[in-house]
């Protein structure tokens, strides 16, 4: 693996803290809810590379104006599909 250079050095530090700092629209117990729920569905049935599960939590769960933002929030941390919710918000919300 490449060494980094001082500006990318620079730029990961930077990225880490606005992470550290960063407010999220889920609070860390509605994120563990989430996940479990998502855990629990596709358990049933495979992801179908959408956000049917995750979308029907949060509008069942957070107020109507806050969902879309959620969304949007969610698809920065990579999560496009209920899968990749689970698999790349995981880390980023920081519920361990």
């Amino acid at each position: 693996m490449a060494e980094l250079s001082k500006q990318e050095k620079e730029a990961r530090l930077k990225q880490w803290r606005t992470a550290q700092n960063r407010k999220y629209i889920l609070s860390k117990a509605k994120v563990q809810k989430l996940f479990y729920y998502l855990e629990t569905q596709l358990g049933k049935t495979p992801c179908n590379h959408t956000l049917r599960h995750t979308g029907q939590w949060l509008n069942n769960n957070l107020p109507q104006e806050k969902v879309k933002s959620a969304i949007k929030e969610m698809k920065e941390m990579g999560g496009y599909c209920d899968c990749e919710v689970l698999m790349n918000c995981y880390e980023r919300y920081d519920i361990s």
